[in-house]
């Protein structure tokens, strides 16, 4: 005999902020959405779909200070650009819906992505003192994205190398413009800290990007990425003040050293990394 009485099956209640944020679907819609504003503010930036302005080549072109790099260490903007897109594309993947390295930095990652995209809006468009805050707030955010992606391991390489390599090539280049950005607001702005020449505070600054660079090697993944980006900067740098103006042609020494001593030491750490795994799988 049936029982009549007995209570109806329970619906399920509405969904939550926090649910639906945990979900593959709005992850991705998410990470996507921040994509798309970054690619629109760099395009915007380097005028190709908004030309009222002045482009960023412009803005922080190779006689801005010191610490700026010739024009040609834009390129490498399209490395960013690439290597963050080739990251979206895998999260949006089936089989990528398990990864949990693409998962656990996919909100933090939008973040820094919707950062880079405000900063190529405001570096243009502002004093340069707010553009070289905003380029700090922008590296802190991707420092903290590779710091939550060093604690997920990544089961394949595949998987490693896309949801690393363009934040560790963003980090490393927006490294550099931290200090790019920082000695063009001080140029702007006409500020003289004692008697000591220009260049000299430049070699001191470029001495001082190679020990925080020699930090995010030590402590973030990627770091053979980050010291690609990082070298290029070094280079071009040492090329502005040997072939442009202002000339400092002890300031290009000591960027051509930086070059060099940060890809030799990603390489030194990256083996010791590898030698300390290998002893604890052993």
């Amino acid at each position: 005999m049936s029982d009549d009485t007995a209570d109806p099956p329970a619906r399920p209640g509405p969904v939550t902020l926090s649910q639906a944020l945990n979900t593959d679907g709005v992850r991705r819609v998410v990470l996507s959405a921040s994509y798309l504003f970054c690619l629109i503010g760099a395009l915007a930036a380097f005028g190709v779909i908004e030309n009222d302005q002045p482009t960023l080549s412009t803005v922080l072109g190779a006689d801005t200070s010191f610490l700026a790099p010739a024009l040609p260490a834009d390129r490498i903007w399209w490395v960013v650009l690439v290597g963050l897109g080739v990251y979206v594309l895998w999260m949006w993947r089936p089989q990528s819906a398990g990864d949990e390295r693409g998962r656990a930095i996919a909100y933090p990652a939008s973040a820094a992505m919707s950062l880079l995209g405000i900063w190529f809006f405001l570096v243009r468009a502002t004093d340069m003192v707010l553009g070289a805050i905003a380029t700090l707030v922008v590296l802190a955010s991707l420092v903290l994205t590779l710091r939550i992606a060093d604690r997920v391991a990544a089961h394949r390489f595949l998987g490693r190398l896309f949801t690393q390599f363009g934040l560790a090539v963003t980090t490393g280049w927006v490294a550099v413009l931290s200090a790019e950005t920082i000695g063009a607001a001080f140029v702007q702005h006409d500020v003289r800290i004692t008697a000591t020449p220009a260049e000299t505070w430049g070699i001191l600054a470029v001495t001082a990007l190679l020990a925080a660079g020699m930090a995010l090697l030590r402590y973030l993944p990627g770091r053979l990425y980050i010291a690609c980006a990082m070298s290029w900067g070094f280079v071009w740098i040492a090329y502005a003040r040997i072939m442009g103006e202002p000339r400092a042609y002890g300031l290009a020494l000591v960027a051509l050293i930086s070059s060099l001593l940060v890809l030799l030491a990603a390489l030194v750490i990256f083996f010791w990394a590898r030698g300390r795994v290998r002893e604890r799988t052993s």
